[in-house]
């Protein structure tokens, strides 16, 4: 029999959570800022509608919680405006920012309560407009969390107009996130921006254990939510506009490393019925390769309140290690060191948490 803390648990928990960390307009960390390479600095914040405008400080709307985006380009005045999806009030149960360099496009992704659900949204802003989605859940009484996004280029073949075979590319945005429902997994869904035009009609949400062709019951018995509930997604540099995943699959009771691309020749024929890459059709092109790459013991020592995040950098060999901040110290957890106790380094004024993600970085990434 499947045990585990119900979504409605996982609710009361996020309620909990959400006051500790509510973002005040000033605060910026790589979780809710993103710099552009021409300096312009753009940031995500929770605030009310009566600090986003000085009309609505009177108004009984004055109050309500929304998402703004603060954009500063170098020596320039800042700007805010708001989140789309966020006018009706926002939850703060978490948001993070993305920027695509080519098509300078802004990617904000957030988890709004509806109720007794939680759902991933994502609102995008280009050419000074917004356009917001959102991806299909599971069945069932279900809470997305701890949603994590990252953009990468993709260079393919495919016909232009007149039948010719031409390169193009493409910006992907992948996000992943952690669902309790029927099942707890984590999930993956993919956003493109192709053509010029950015395809948010045909979204679809892949649970992450079926990609891997590992489905089944899920159970986490004896297992802190901390330790599996916060799966991350990576740049993979050394492929073709591919990322790693890192999440904890609750059917194998292993931790696991997916690496995961997409289609890049459209020029060939499409592959057998039921194959899983190729294919010249808008399914075929968006559908993504999924790879096994590394398995190793899911953290079990990393019990934390639910309000400690836990981030995640994979190795190029795969290895992920897993990294908090907690009171005066900073954390990590190797991979193949999973049920060792964390390894805590003091924070001083001189040395703070920035810093020490930056020696954690660079020592998992020597691997």
């Amino acid at each position: 029999m499947t045990r585990r803390p119900t979504a409605r648990l996982f609710l009361a928990a996020a309620f909990a959570a959400s006051a500790a960390l509510a973002l005040g307009p000033g605060r910026a960390d790589a979780a809710t800022a993103v710099l552009s390479k021409n300096g312009t600095l753009y940031e995500v914040f929770e605030t009310t509608y009566g600090q986003l405008s000085p009309d609505w400080p009177t108004n009984d709307y004055s109050s309500t919680p929304i998402l703004a985006l603060r954009t500063t380009p170098p020596g320039g005045a800042s700007t805010l405006e708001l989140v789309a999806g966020t006018n009706y009030g926002y939850d703060s149960l978490g948001e993070q920012i993305e920027f695509d360099e080519t098509t300078q496009t802004v990617f904000v992704v957030y988890t709004r309560l509806r109720g007794f659900f939680t759902d991933v949204h994502v609102a995008i802003r280009r050419d000074g407009q917004w356009a917001e989605g959102a991806f299909l859940p599971n069945p069932g009484l279900y809470v997305s969390l701890n949603a994590k996004l990252v953009v990468t280029r993709q260079t393919y073949q495919d016909f232009n107009d007149a039948g010719k075979a031409v390169t193009k590319s493409r910006s992907i945005l992948s996000i992943v996130w952690w669902e309790e429902s029927t099942s707890a997994q984590a999930r993956y869904a993919a956003i493109f921006i192709e053509d010029g035009a950015l395809q948010l009609s045909d979204i679809v949400a892949y649970d992450l254990n079926t990609l891997t062709s590992t489905a089944g019951p899920t159970d986490s018995t004896g297992l802190p939510q901390s330790s599996y509930m916060y799966p991350a997604v990576q740049r993979d540099l050394s492929s073709n506009g591919g990322i790693f995943v890192s999440f904890a699959n609750l059917a194998t009771h292993t931790q696991q490393v997916l690496r995961i691309g997409f289609p890049d020749d459209y020029t060939q024929p499409a592959p057998p019925s039921g194959t899983t890459s190729g294919g010249r059709t808008a399914v075929g092109r968006h559908t993504p390769i999924g790879r096994g790459y590394t398995e190793s013991a899911i953290p079990w020592t990393i019990d934390l309140p639910f309000n400690v995040a836990v981030g995640t950098v994979v190795s190029p060999e795969g290895m992920p290690t897993y990294y908090w901040s907690s009171g005066s110290s900073f954390f990590y957890v190797r991979g193949d060191a999973a049920s060792q106790p964390p390894v805590a380094i003091p924070l001083r004024p001189d040395f703070g948490a920035d810093r020490a993600l930056s020696v954690v970085r660079d020592m998992a990434e020597r691997d």
